[in-house]
């Protein structure tokens, strides 16, 4: 094959997930979309006000190193449809807050301070860090839209935001590998790759965890709820009975051989795709 051809076939190499163009319209939503009541569709609301600062800043965390792994050709694609992928996330996110303004919630001020937050741990941390950041909080979310896909999608109450958060669960499911892979291929396994690693997921750890628990407490506050313990009660008793599955699978990270693709979500996510009609032919955009 001449090299012209092989520069052509190569150009063609698809890459393993597409990038999907959503347009979610959620002026009709409820007040409260989650099991009808105010503390589980806060705290969702407040995980969702992470996405599209949290998105950005990924994106921009890969490429920042993306050009050193140019000659990975498979790799490099995958990084052009992650960076779709999660550039989407945000504008769907981003309008969902939009709209839960007209209670006056105001999700976009959390944005906002997310975006404050994230761009200070930008400038501090070194390119690798940042990457870091970006693989841990993968992995982070990888974990809970599985728990979103087979259970707590069913206490959305709203059609559309419950489709906004299984559409997003697949994606986060198809692209769970691909800062990971980055991080290996730039890095290595050995020793040196490991501690920060697993440093670095300790920090994110607790600061997604801390923030997403305190943007709950806020628009509750905002929506004068915050004394409302029949509420509280309700969310203690998900939050127990869910952080006793995802617990030990966040703690996988861990292990020295951990990898992103050492579970399947395969049925899953066939089933989501099914349950949403998630029609990839007809939203798929070029990468």
């Amino acid at each position: 094959m001449s090299s012209v051809l092989k520069e052509k076939s190569k150009q063609k190499t698809p890459a393993s997930f597409p990038v999907r163009r959503m347009d979610y319209e959620f002026q009709d939503m409820p007040k409260y979309w989650c099991d009808n009541e105010p503390s589980l569709t806060h705290y969702f609301t407040g995980l969702s006000t992470l996405f599209p600062e949290g998105e950005s800043y990924f994106v921009r965390s890969v490429r920042a190193l993306r050009s050193q792994i140019k000659n990975n050709e498979s790799l490099d694609r995958d990084i052009g449809a992650f960076i779709g992928q999660e550039a989407m996330h945000s504008k769907e996110h981003h309008a969902f807050h939009q709209s839960a303004q007209q209670y006056g919630l105001n999700p976009e001020s959390l944005e906002k301070m997310t975006g404050i937050i994230l761009k200070a741990i930008e400038r501090t941390f070194p390119k690798k860090w940042n990457l870091l950041v970006t693989v841990g909080l993968e992995h982070y979310t990888a974990v809970l839209v599985v728990e979103m896909m087979k259970n707590v999608n069913e206490l959305m109450t709203d059609n559309t935001i419950r489709n906004l958060w299984l559409w997003h669960s697949v994606e986060e499911t198809e692209h769970k590998a691909v800062a990971y892979d980055m991080y290996e291929y730039l890095y290595g396994k050995g020793l040196a790759a490991y501690i920060p690693r697993v440093a670095i997921f300790s920090l994110s750890l607790v600061l997604i965890t801390s923030f997403s628990n305190i943007y709950q407490v806020v628009l509750m506050s905002r929506d004068k709820q915050l004394l409302n313990l029949k509420s509280w009660a309700r969310f203690a008793g998900f939050s127990i009975q869910a952080y006793r599955k995802l617990v030990p699978q966040f703690f996988s990270y861990y292990r020295f051989d951990f990898h992103p693709n050492d579970t399947d979500e395969t049925d899953i996510v066939a089933q989501t795709k099914i349950k949403i009609g998630l029609a990839d032919a007809k939203n798929q955009l070029p990468i």
